[in-house]
Formats: structure tokens, sequence, C-alpha cells
């Protein structure tokens, strides 16, 4: 089914994992000097990389870190490009909370090599709907196969928090998610709250 639609605000998939360090193979019980990330795939023509930086620093306040390497503060870049808007959007951040470029506490690093976390950590704000996880747990044979799935993504965005959600888009394409009736009544009814 995840081909069978476009996607929300420019969004294809995200999936959860670690990347901006040297340890091969990294878990989340055995990290070495990787950060938990998320790793986006986007359409540019309907989203920029850097309308997702601006989302991004919207919602992260950049000058508190918690100090581990684990949880840094970071946004990870494939390329000189990305990485240059990473850093301009930075300081505009930063001049918009009222603070020096010095002041700032997230980094701007390459990403090097990203790492899928375990099957468990993918999509977890489905976690807590465990018929429609355990169906798309059946559907998508592995832990990757999930992760990357474009359905997932979007039910884990409806179901989830941090983005407006506009219901007669749910409406409209919850048909082609593949689900079978009564999941697709559940996902409707608990995006309306």
């Amino acid at each position: 089914p995840d081909s069978q639609f476009g996607t929300l605000d420019g969004v294809l998939r995200t999936r959860v994992g670690f990347c901006g360090g040297t340890k091969e193979d990294p878990t989340y019980r055995s990290l070495g000097d990787h950060t938990e990330a998320i790793s986006i795939d986007f359409d540019p023509t309907l989203i920029t990389y850097e309308d997702l930086l601006q989302r991004f620093w919207d919602g992260h306040y950049c000058a508190s870190n918690l100090g581990m390497r684990q949880y840094m503060n970071a946004v990870f870049s494939h390329d000189d490009e990305q990485s240059a808007l990473a850093r301009k959007t930075r300081a505009e951040a930063a001049a918009k909370a009222g603070i020096s470029e010095d002041e700032v506490q997230t980094a701007v690093l390459p990403v090097g090599t990203f790492t899928y976390a375990e099957a468990y950590h993918q999509k977890y704000s489905l976690t807590r709907h465990h018929e429609l996880r355990a169906f798309l747990s059946e559907t998508y044979a592995t832990g990757k196969q999930l992760a990357d799935s474009t359905v997932a993504t979007r039910l884990n965005a409806w179901l989830g928090s941090g983005f407006e959600r506009d219901l007669h888009v749910l409406e409209s394409e919850i048909a082609r998610y593949g689900l079978p009736e009564q999941l697709s009544a559940y996902v409707v009814a608990k995006a309306k709250r």
C-alpha cells in the first residue's frame, strides 16, 4: 500500500537510529560514540531541506544540551550544501532566541553512516495502539520494512503528536492504507482527539 498515495507535507518516511560516530553496528545498548537520531526522506518538490530545518528549529531550543553524546542536540548533514543550510538556520534560530551563536549547544555534524535502531524503537507512537501495531508488524515482515513504510510513518504521525492534523486529509486517504475497516475507524477516531 505504500506507493498508493503521495506525501504528508512532503515527508515520505521517517525512521530512528544512530549516527555521527565511529562504532560499527551500534545498538541501543551498545551505542559507542553515536547519537540517537531520526532520518527523514522527503520530496524536495513539496518541502525543502531548509523548510525541514525551520520546522526543527521552531520546536527546538538551541541553547541547551544534556551533555551526553547519546542524546546530544545535533543536525546531521549529508553534504556541504546541507551543512551550510544547517549552520545558516542555526544562526537564525540563535538570533530568534536572543542568544549569540557562541551560546548555541546544537552541533552541525556529518551524518556518516546511519544505522537503524531496533524494530521496537521504530514508529514509537504506534506502540500505544497494540492492534494497529500488530497488524503492521504482520504486514511488514522486518523491522526495517516497518521503519521504511510510508503507511506506518503516516499512521505514526496521525496518532502521535507534533504536527497539525487536517482530518479531511486522513479521511480522504485512509482507505488506501490497506487497513481492515475496524482499524481504519479506530485511527480516525483516535486522530480526532
